[in-house]
């Protein structure tokens, strides 16, 4: 990163920044590429997982939802202990956890291990480190250089993210997936060695005589798990209506047929979530000390931000799960392949993030501009993949070349919107930093969760809906084949996200062949493609949406950028 005071290059801190600011700032951006790396490196090495700890591909998914929902869970805790003990001392005791918990990760020789040191030790690293890293650099920085600052942090995000599966499947089919967490382990212990050594505790905030809101944890970790499960299960269970029975531990609570646990259990979590900003807001007015302030939320720039930040989270993560997902199971593509046609993801953050960040900076741009071109470039790139994308299409660069327009826009949209973070994070006043920063990060991570949800839950049911009315139009396929059909979506409501050749097998396995198992991978074909188009449709409409919402964001009184907090 360049850093510049007009036209002039000094050697000293310049204005916007605090002294030791730039060391700060490398150091916390290495850690947060590398935190966005490892949370996207695994996905691509599930069957190495499976091989390697004797394991089902279920047991390793699990591990994976559950880091997601440690980290969203424990986020605005995170926050608060940053606030109340310093936030450099809480990213410190975070890393330790992170790398105590990769290590465990790297060596370990089953599942248990494997959920204890990625899932719980990892997530509430994760969830101690980010809070603090995104404070700390708040209060480090001001004005245009701020803007930059957190713009370039959220780019490294994205590359991150995007760079997961690439080096992670490389890492995987060269050496193995275990590398991933000792690079993990490695890294982090040099930079939070590094920040003690170089980065000044600064001053303690003083507000640790006032008992800890315990209850007010208990409320807010119940209520953003009960949400993130309900985003979870609607994958498999519908949005709506229940496609299978809820068992849970041998009993059935709701029907097939019947509401779904999604709506259940996202309902509930909002009730308990409701109860949690009661409490808090009684600890207020009570002179009480509460886990999070939500009347940082009476600010309109910070209320209107989040919410921005929330629909972008939404598109993104849903338009990036489908891709993938339509890849492998489509084209029988492998991780490393998939990675290779993300890639102008990476570009396209690249290619938008710090010309948005520099016009925002010199006030030749607003954020609500910025926010709104980013869900136009979002909600054309969505339109381009279900316009462009072919199951016919075969090979890597013929793929690629055909999604690449769509995926492009989708990272300069991505790009775009890096400069939210700057928007939230200057909002409020500085003794409400850490209740933003913990409030936007956990939003962050819900509305990716939803995003991939609610993706899914479309492709499911159109999957589910155009193969089997496929199967009923069907002038191939006799009666007695159509029942069996029937019966085994019933059964199995996942069988049609397959590829043909996984398609044909199943189908051999049931004693279906010739005509019949052509006619079956024919209309499973034509079912996929359906299925992206709709879900992937979807995903642009609620681009729209996001647009609408951005919309709504304060503008400065003649656009000029911000140099400090304001209201």
């Amino acid at each position: 990163m360049r850093w510049r005071d007009g036209a002039r290059r000094t050697r000293g801190p310049v204005e916007g920044e605090t002294p030791g600011a730039r060391t700060l700032f490398l150091l916390l951006a290495v850690e947060n590429l590398l935190i966005n790396y490892t949370a996207t490196a695994m996905n691509v090495a599930l069957s190495a997982l499976v091989a390697d700890l004797r394991t089902t591909l279920t047991g390793v998914q699990a591990v994976i939802s559950l880091y997601a929902l440690v980290v969203a869970a424990f986020l605005i805790t995170g926050s608060k202990l940053g606030a109340r003990h310093g936030y450099r001392r809480i990213f410190v005791l975070g890393g330790g956890v992170f790398v105590l918990g990769a290590l465990i990760a790297s060596f370990t020789p089953s599942l248990p291990f494997m959920l204890v040191g990625w899932s719980v030790l990892q997530g509430l690293g994760v969830a101690l480190m980010h809070p603090a890293l995104m404070a700390m650099l708040t209060t480090a920085f001001t004005g245009a250089v701020r803007t930059k600052v957190l713009s370039t942090l959220a780019m490294t995000s994205g590359i991150g993210s995007a760079a997961g599966p690439l080096l992670g499947g490389l890492l995987t089919n060269y050496l193995t997936w275990r590398v991933s967490f000792l690079m993990a382990a490695a890294v982090t212990l040099a930079v939070t060695w590094l920040l003690r050594r170089t980065v000044d505790a600064g001053r303690f905030p003083g507000r640790t005589g006032r008992r800890f809101d315990v209850l007010g944890v208990v409320l807010s970790t119940t209520g953003l798990i009960l949400l993130d499960v309900a985003g979870l299960l609607a994958g498999r269970y519908g949005l709506l209506k229940a496609r299978q029975d809820f068992v849970v531990l041998g009993h059935t609570l709701l029907e097939r047929g019947g509401l779904s646990p999604v709506p259940v259990l996202s309902g509930t979590g909002l009730v308990v979530l409701a109860a949690f900003a009661g409490r808090e807001w009684r600890l207020v007015t009570g002179g009480g000390d509460p886990l999070v302030r939500v009347q940082v939320l009476r600010n309109r720039t910070v209320r209107t931000g989040i919410s921005t930040q929330i629909m972008q989270f939404v598109v993104s993560g849903g338009a990036l799960f489908l891709v993938p997902v339509f890849l492998q199971t489509t084209l029988g593509f492998g991780a490393l392949h998939s990675g290779v046609v993300l890639l102008p993801i990476a570009l396209g953050l690249l290619l938008a993030a710090r010309p948005a960040a520099r016009r925002i900076g010199n006030g030749r741009m607003t954020h609500r501009a910025a926010a709104m071109g980013a869900f136009v470039c979002m909600g054309v790139g969505c339109g381009a993949v279900a316009a462009l994308f072919s199951p016919h299409a075969q090979g890597v660069t013929a793929v690629g070349l055909a999604l690449a327009p769509g995926i492009l826009c989708i990272g300069l949209g991505r790009g775009m919107a890096t400069t939210l973070t700057d928007l939230v994070q200057s909002a409020p006043e500085p003794d409400e930093v850490s209740d933003v920063t913990g409030l936007s990060y956990t939003a962050g991570y819900l509305g990716s969760s939803f995003g991939v949800a609610l993706a899914g839950a479309l492709m499911t049911g159109t999957l589910l809906y155009a193969f089997e009315a496929g199967v009923n139009d069907s002038h191939v396929l006799a009666a007695r084949q159509k029942e069996l059909v029937t019966r085994t979506l019933e059964n199995q409501v996942q069988i049609t996200a397959a590829s043909d050749d996984a398609l044909r097998a199943k189908l051999l396995s049931r004693g279906i062949t010739g005509a019949a198992s052509d006619e079956l991978v024919r209309i499973n074909g034509r079912a996929r493609q359906r299925a992206l188009t709709v879900s992937i449709t979807g995903m642009a409409a609620l681009a729209a949406v996001g647009w609408l919402t951005a919309r709504r964001i304060p503008v400065p009184a003649g656009a000029a950028p911000v140099t400090g907090p304001r209201r």
